[in-house]
């Protein structure tokens, strides 16, 4: 059985590429999206994709929680 992931991607302004981090749980990525966001001194622009690589929600570099795609 293979897993269907969901992606935190975190972009650094100055940084190539982005960071991603994977999980089969998107309430655990949206958790540690936004508490990374409000310790990181350099915030970064953040966004939670479904396993088929749609964007569900971001959070941009003054946001203080996710916005919502759809809504």
């Amino acid at each position: 059985m293979s897993a269907r992931l969901f992606s935190l991607c975190s972009e650094y302004d100055g940084l190539p590429g982005a960071e991603v981090v994977y999980s089969a749980n998107p309430d655990l990525l949206r958790r540690m999206g936004r508490d990374h966001h409000a310790a990181a001194t350099h915030k970064p622009d953040l966004r939670l994709l479904d396993p088929e690589g749609k964007t569900v929600a971001t959070m941009d570099t003054w946001a203080t929680d996710w916005t919502e795609m759809g809504a």
